[in-house]
This record gives C-alpha cells, structure tokens and sequence, in this order.
C-alpha cells in the first residue's frame, strides 16, 4: 500500500484505513480503492471493497491517494483518477452514508482543472467556512510542479475562481530534480498535499518531493516530508517554507490524524522504495511552538 489514508471514527471505535492498492486492475478486473479496518492500528480486517467505479465512470485508471472527510454529516472521499485516452489526470469527489463506504460518484468528473495534469487532492474547510480543494499540477507537464488551491462550491461539486499560488517546488533549497525513464522526463516533483491546522492558529501544508542526499539529519536523501506555513492561518498565505524536513527516510505521502487515544500521528509509506515492498507506517507526533517533531 502506498499513500496510507486513517480516517479514525470514535463512534464505533474503529479506524479505516485507505490506500493506493489495486490502482490499475488486473486482467478483466477494474481498479477499485479498498478499505480495511482496526481497533488498534496494529491488526487490521479486509481488504474490502470501498467504491467499485460504476458503468460510465470517467475515471479508467490511476485510483491513487484516497482521503475520506466527514462533512455535512456524510463522507466525502477526494482521490486520484486517469481519464480515457486524451484525458488529463485529476481528484474526483465520492461520497458514503459510513466512513467504509460503499462510495459512489458525487463530483460529475474531476473538480480540477480539466486542461491540467493533476493529482493528490486534499480537503480544507477555512474558518469562514470557505471550502477548497488543495491539490499538485504535476511536473509532467509544468516541469516546475506547483501546489495550488481552488474554492469549491460547498455541495462540492465543483470547484471555481482563480487558484491560489502554494508553492513552486523548483525553488525548494532542499529537493533534487526527478527523473521517470516510463515517461522520458525530468521535473520537481510535488506530491501529497495535507492541511493542519496548529495550535498557535498557524496553517500548516505537508508535502512530499525528493531531496538531494546528505541534506537530512541522517543523509538519506529519499522522499521525505516538508513543512509549509502559513502564518496568517489562511489559505491564502504568505507561506513560508521550513527548511527542516519533517521525515527525510525514504517514505513519505503522508497525513496527520487524531487516534483513539489522542495522541497525532502521521500515517506515510515506507519504504517508498523498492516499489511492492511499501507498507503503512504510523508514528506519533508532537507539537511544539513553531513547529512539528516526529516522536523517537
């Protein structure tokens, strides 16, 4: 599982956990997002079956970064599709009667924008009760990827406006030019965008990209897990960008959640290589005055 997803929920005293698992199908069978489920985060249940695409979804391939929310009294599921030939990759929005599902279509197709190649939406909701999607413009075709926010309207079926500049990956001190021989390309990569929320009212935006080796604590030089602030608490900005990576051991694609026992712990996969060894990783988190540290 790459991309781990918990969406704790204290009203039965489960987690459900999501991922980027059967992405492209296999065979005759189309690609779905599973969920499975634990009490302890240590033994989980499933897979089982959280949205099935249905006859006619626009949505073919690439079923990757699932994030359930619970918003209105519903589950609203922001996850990664690949359109037909011709189509751009973007985040489409589900939605269930219970966190597991089963999920089914609520946005008519991706609520970001059609001309872009995106991925890895994220749901924030600001204290004017303002809605928007949080989301990368991939570097295969900016070669400079970008992370940028767009309003939503707040039946989330689509998004509107100008988007909101976050970051320009090339201008990080720490990240290293990424190369895919599938795609004969070379660019900055940005993945993974999450809101939090500080206690000191700052807004904060992980994120995960390549950094050059030697440049972490421990020189491991993999996909790690930056930092953004926005000290305005707002969307908007200004960001500033910590130098200190958050994690910086070959793992990444991550996301904060409050567990059971309310303690925050980040969810990433790791190893992030070699691929088809990944697995979910949880690790408690603090919070200090002016910034985040991952628990030894």
């Amino acid at each position: 599982m790459r991309d781990p997803f918990v969406f704790p929920y204290p009203e039965e005293n489960k987690y459900y956990l999501f991922g980027t698992t059967f992405a492209d199908g296999c065979g005759d069978k189309d690609p779905v997002f599973e969920v499975f489920v634990s009490q302890d985060l240590e033994t989980w249940e499933g897979p089982y079956i959280a949205f099935e695409p249905p006859h006619g979804f626009w949505g073919v391939r690439h079923y990757w970064a699932p994030e359930v929310f619970s918003i209105d009294g519903r589950f609203f599921m922001f996850a990664t599709f690949k359109g037909g030939i011709g189509e751009h990759r973007g985040t489409g929005i589900l939605v269930a009667d219970h966190p597991a599902g089963p999920y089914v279509p609520h946005s008519d197709v991706a609520v970001t924008p059609a001309e872009w190649e995106c991925l890895d939406g994220t749901f924030y909701e600001d204290k004017d009760g303002q809605r928007w999607i949080v989301f990368c413009h991939e570097w295969t075709q900016e070669y400079e990827g970008k992370i940028k926010a767009l309003r939503l309207t707040h039946d989330l079926k689509q998004s509107y406006g100008e988007p909101v500049d976050i970051l320009n990956a090339a201008e990080m001190r720490w990240i290293r030019l990424f190369g895919d021989p599938r795609i004969e390309k070379k660019g900055f990569l940005t993945d993974a965008p999450f809101m939090y929320q500080a206690q000191n009212g700052d807004l904060l935006m992980l994120w995960s990209s390549y950094s050059v080796p030697n440049y972490g604590d421990r020189g491991f030089g993999g996909y790690t897990v930056a930092v953004a602030r926005s000290k305005s608490g707002r969307i908007e900005g200004p960001w500033h960008h910590e130098d200190e990576l958050l994690m910086d051991r070959n793992a990444g694609h991550s996301s904060l959640f409050t567990g059971l026992d309310g303690q925050t712990y980040i969810s990433t996969h790791y190893p992030d290589t070699p691929h088809g060894t990944e697995r979910p990783l949880f690790i408690t988190v603090e919070e200090l005055a002016d910034r985040l540290r991952i628990k030894e």
